[in-house]
């Protein structure tokens, strides 16, 4: 392995095994290419991050949103359950002041 010379064929599909599943989508694209067979590691490299940029970082975006929107809901529930609580104290308050009276 030390000192050995990879072709580009061999760079490119050690890259392909390293890449996660998210990826497959777009290593079955390049594997179905034209010219998969005369891609050279620069080109692979320009293809992915252009996938990258374009794709997975508009995924993570939304599920970030997605997250966000679930998290204020539930704080609005909370929201309303103490104001009810609140509303449940000033009534028994008053009421105590008027048996009182």
């Amino acid at each position: 392995m030390l000192g050995k010379e990879f072709t580009e064929e061999e760079i490119v599909d050690k890259v392909f095994w390293s890449l996660t599943p998210k990826w497959d989508s777009k290593i079955t694209a390049i594997e179905e290419g034209r010219n998969f067979n005369v891609l050279t590691y620069d080109q692979l490299r320009g293809n992915l991050l252009a996938y990258e940029v374009k794709y997975l970082n508009n995924r993570s975006e939304e599920e970030k949103k997605k997250k966000s929107l679930a998290l204020k809901s539930s704080n609005d529930q909370e929201d309303e359950i103490e104001e009810f609580e609140d509303e449940d104290e000033e009534l028994a308050f008053l009421l105590k002041r008027f048996n009182c009276l």
